[in-house]
């Protein structure tokens, strides 16, 4: 089996909600203090669109406010592949958490490194905005 759409990426679940005190700046992820955020789920999978086993991820660079956590087995619909054959198809991957320190606020950034089992790797940085939203 061919394995050209090895990594690919779901849907950035975090976003700003009516009423916050401070607006989250365009192209950043609100966390909020103290409670894990889901940002990405990595996810491999074949040219017949099934899941692969998951990629090995790594944290590249550290976040400075906070810490990033990997949870496998998490279902995603396919966003986008290099041949875009699969979008719209359900995988399972790893999602990648973000939670900033309790005293936390502000900008912060991560990279994370994944790499397939064929060896294709990804590289991937986040920025988030920490604000608790009062």
């Amino acid at each position: 089996m061919k394995v050209r759409n090895a990594l690919v990426a779901a849907v950035v679940l975090a976003s700003a909600t009516a009423g916050e005190a401070q607006e989250t700046p365009p192209g950043m992820i609100r966390a909020v203090p103290d409670r894990p955020t889901r940002v990405f789920i990595m996810a491999a999978f074949g040219d017949d669109c099934r899941s692969l086993p998951a990629p090995a991820i790594e944290i590249s660079v550290a976040p400075k406010k906070g810490a990033v956590q990997f949870r496998a087995g998490q279902s995603t619909t396919v966003q986008y592949s290099l041949t875009g054959k699969c979008v719209g198809t359900r995988v399972t991957g790893t999602g990648i958490y973000y939670a900033a320190r309790a005293d936390a606020a502000g900008e912060d950034t991560f990279t994370i490194t994944a790499r397939s089992a064929n060896g294709e790797v990804a590289t991937r940085t986040f920025q988030m905005f920490v604000s608790d939203g009062i």
